[in-house]
C-alpha cells in the first residue's frame, strides 16, 4: 500500500510536530474505502507490518489493521491473515513494545483468533 509507506517516511519528524499523526494520516486512507475495498486493502497492510522493524510503528500499523476491518465491517479471517499470522506474531514478539504485543491481542479476539 503506497500511500501507508508514504505515511511512514519521515515519520519521527512528522511526530514531532503533530502528536496526532498518524490518526488523521489513517483515517484519509479508511475514508476512500468502500468496505470491500477495505477488506482487499488487508494483505497490502500485512506485507507492511511484517517488514516493520519499528515498535511504535508495529503498533500503530496494527491499530490501523483493526480500523480497517471495522471498515470491512466484518470479522472474517482474510486469507492472507491465516498464511502470515505466524509472521505477524513473529515480528510482534521480536521487535514490538507492551502497546504492539496489546494490540494484536485485541485485534486477534476482535477477530476471534486464538
Amino acid at each position: 500500500m503506497r500511500e501507508l509507506s508514504e505515511i511512514y517516511t519521515d515519520w519521527q519528524d512528522k511526530l514531532d510536530q503533530d502528536e496526532w499523526y498518524f490518526s488523521p494520516s489513517f483515517e484519509k486512507i479508511i475514508e476512500r474505502l468502500t468496505p470491500i475495498e477495505a477488506f482487499d486493502s488487508i494483505p497490502s497492510v500485512i506485507n507492511e507490518l511484517i517488514k516493520l522493524r519499528e515498535p511504535y510503528l508495529i503498533g500503530e500499523t496494527l491499530d490501523f489493521l483493526q480500523s480497517i476491518y471495522h471498515k470491512a465491517d466484518t470479522t472474517e479471517v482474510h486469507p492472507v491473515v491465516k498464511r502470515e499470522l505466524k509472521n505477524i506474531e513473529t515480528v510482534v514478539q521480536n521487535v514490538g513494545d507492551d502497546y504492539s504485543k496489546n494490540a494484536l491481542r485485541e485485534w486477534k479476539t476482535f477477530l476471534r483468533i486464538k
